[in-house]
């Protein structure tokens, strides 16, 4: 069953009913602290929608577009989003326990205050190009596939995190805890004179150590 939603009461309705939603056209609604839990959303537009302290909890959304929706003070826990373009959408206190990021654009994304993190939160091949992370505790995370070239993650906890196959190019980690960060396979872009200490305590592969010490002058002699 599927519903055809073009105001935020037919929205909340098709919610309550338990009808799938497709193709809405909300841009700009005022849906704070509205009930869609359970959402089944795919395709559409939400751009620009207030939804701080909307629950969400358990929500399918899919090839939406929420460019700059304000997902402040939201929950989102055990929501999966697929394909979805969340650039400049903004998080700050936002529960995201257990959510899954897959595929999505989040160019200029702010997550930075986000809540609730727990082992099974995704992010895997999403394009944060400039995104903030910073001061987050993603200790012990995986990210796989993601670009966070330019990415804000200063003062962040990433501690253990596996990046796997991920850009790093001009990524800002100024007072990032790196200690056991994998970063074998990421692509690190330019190596500088500061790069060992901004990657301090990180597991880097032989290749990237020899960028490294070549950048610091030194020569590595097999």
């Amino acid at each position: 069953m599927t519903a055809d939603v073009t105001t935020p009461e037919e929205l909340l309705a098709a919610v309550r009913s338990g009808a799938a939603v497709r193709d809405p056209l909300l841009d700009e609604d005022d849906l704070r602290d509205t009930d869609l839990a359970g959402l089944d959303l795919r395709g559409g537009s939400l751009a620009g929608a207030d939804l701080r302290g909307a629950r969400l909890d358990r929500a399918h959304i899919s090839a939406t577009t929420l460019t700059g929706v304000d997902l402040r003070e939201a929950d989102l826990t055990d929501v999966v989003l697929t394909g979805v373009d969340l650039s400049g959408a903004r998080f700050a206190g936002a529960v995201l326990g257990d959510t899954r990021f897959e595929g999505c654009r989040m160019i200029g994304t702010s997550l930075r205050g986000m809540r609730g993190l727990t082992a099974s939160f995704v992010l895997s091949d999403c394009n944060l190009q400039l995104a903030d992370l910073g001061d987050l505790s993603l200790r012990g995370l995986r990210i796989s596939g993601c670009d966070l070239s330019e990415a804000d993650l200063s003062g962040s906890d990433l501690r253990e995190v596996a990046f796997e196959r991920c850009r790093l190019r001009g990524t800002v980690l100024r007072a990032a805890r790196m200690e056991q960060a994998d970063l074998r396979g990421c692509d690190l872009g330019e190596i500088t004179a500061d790069t060992p200490h901004t990657l301090r305590g990180a597991i880097v592969s032989p290749a990237q150590a020899g960028a490294i010490c070549e950048a610091l002058g030194l020569s590595v002699l097999e």
